[in-house]
């Protein structure tokens, strides 16, 4: 069901990138900002990975898609225009793979951008779920993984 349901915004994104004046990251965005919306909770992973700051507290926090989302679906839309392929089943593949996010704060997730994803480089240090006090584990669970992730019930805490 889900597969075939990519497979149609694939088709939607790649009427919308040979358009005129349409870039491929315009196109893109038709997943990442419309469609996106409507599925992450059925897609959307959590990794049970945790920034050292977003356990710290005190700052807004983010869902950060840590395998770059946006550029790897742009670069993926390009190459199938450019080599004039249809191929929505390597799309399906490229999103359910993609669709992993960390728990990071705002800033993070802007520094982890600049750094194109380079976790080292950001100064970011993230921290595995079952290393977390379960009172911070309870928290992050209803702020940020609860009805917003596919896999939410696998991070609840006891």
């Amino acid at each position: 069901m889900i597969e075939s349901e990519l497979a149609s915004i694939y088709e939607e994104i790649m009427w919308l990138a040979v358009r005129q004046n349409t870039t491929p990251s315009a196109a893109r965005a038709w997943y990442t900002h419309v469609a996106a919306v409507r599925l992450s909770k059925k897609i959307r992973r959590f990794s049970g990975r945790v920034s050292r700051k977003s356990i710290e507290g005190g700052t807004e926090l983010r869902l950060e898609h840590f395998m770059r989302i946006q550029t790897t679906l742009t670069k993926l839309i390009e190459l199938h225009i450019n080599n004039k392929r249809n191929d929505a089943e390597e799309f399906v593949k490229t999103v359910l793979e993609c669709e992993q996010v960390h728990i990071v704060t705002v800033e993070e997730n802007y520094d982890a951008m600049k750094a194109k994803g380079d976790y080292d480089k950001a100064h970011i240090e993230l921290i595995e779920w079952k290393d977390i006090e379960k009172e911070k584990q309870s928290l992050l669970w209803k702020t940020m993984l609860r009805g917003k992730v596919a896999n939410a019930s696998d991070f609840k805490v006891e």
